[in-house]
Formats: C-alpha cells, sequence, structure tokens
C-alpha cells in the first residue's frame, strides 16, 4: 500500500519530468485505499496532524493526477496512442482524447480540401435578381439562381452578372 512519502516522491518526480513518469496499473486503487485509511485514523484519532497529513495527501493526488492529466493530453496532441507507464484509466483517457482530436484534425482537413477543390479562377457573390438558367462561356449551364442566394461561380460568369446589376460581390 502508498504511503505519504511515496506519494511526494511520485508528486516530485512527476512536477521535475517532462515525461509522464510510471505508474503501477492499480495506482488511483492503491490511493483510494490509503485515503481511505488515512480518513479513518483521522476520524478516529481526532488528531490535529493526521487531519492535516489527510488533507495534505488529497493535494498531492490532485497535483499528480493534474500534471498526469497534462501530459495526456500533449501526448494525444502528439499522436502518441500507446503510453508506457499510464494506468488503466489514463490509457482510456488517452484512447478518447487522441480520437477526438483526430475526428477533429479530419474535420479541419475536409474543410481544406474542399477549398483547394474550388476552382482558383472563381468568385463568390450573391444574386440580387432572379436568374435562369443560361450557357455561360464555357458552354456549361448555371442557374437557376435566386434573389438572395450566394454562389461560387467562374469568375467570367460572375463578372457578367456583376455587369448587369444581377449580383454582387460577398
Amino acid at each position: 500500500m502508498l504511503n505519504y512519502s511515496e506519494l511526494r516522491d511520485i508528486q516530485r518526480k512527476e512536477m521535475e519530468s517532462s515525461a509522464i513518469v510510471s505508474l503501477p496499473e492499480d495506482f488511483y486503487r492503491s490511493v483510494s485505499g490509503l485515503l481511505i485509511k488515512k480518513s479513518s485514523e483521522a476520524v478516529s484519532s481526532k488528531s490535529l496532524l493526521t487531519i492535516k497529513e489527510y488533507e495534505n495527501i488529497k493535494k498531492i493526488i490532485l497535483a499528480i493526477q493534474s500534471k498526469r492529466e497534462e501530459k495526456i493530453v500533449l501526448m494525444a496532441v502528439r499522436g502518441e496512442r500507446e503510453g508506457v507507464g499510464l494506468t488503466s484509466e489514463e490509457r482510456d483517457l488517452l484512447k478518447e482524447l487522441s480520437s477526438i482530436i483526430k475526428k477533429s484534425r479530419e474535420a479541419v482537413k475536409s474543410v481544406w480540401d474542399s477549398e483547394d477543390a474550388l476552382p482558383v479562377n472563381s468568385r463568390r457573390i450573391k444574386i440580387l435578381k432572379d436568374v435562369s438558367q443560361y450557357r455561360g462561356l464555357d458552354n456549361s449551364l448555371y442557374g437557376p439562381f435566386r434573389q438572395g442566394e450566394e454562389q461560387m461561380l467562374p469568375r467570367a460568369e460572375a463578372e457578367w452578372l456583376l455587369k448587369a446589376g444581377m449580383a454582387e460581390i460577398v
């Protein structure tokens, strides 16, 4: 079972190192056992010293957990999938964070990819008047467009609609 001195040592190592400190798989369960033991000692002895020790242990545990969470977030951002020395709870956290970050990156990438797919020579306009379907200079069909719509069109088509007073630049 863990004791106060071992917890302080883990806290010191965790704060000094940029890498995550290897902990036993059952670390948080051991911490829970220590807290239960110290809590019952504090209640039964009513000693101010024992109560302070109990409160300090809680603060140390929270500091360790917080620092480890920071490191796990960094691991997830860097794309690390395996965490050596993590507890089972922390491995689950790393897995979930990695999944969230991966989904977010894919969503942003899809926005970039769709931007890349837009023709370089295009322009976004807002339609001011209804426009029926027509054949453009490139022999493609455009429209029909309704008043208030925003459209991304080839520059030549956009310029034609702008000059005719049927659209404005967005």
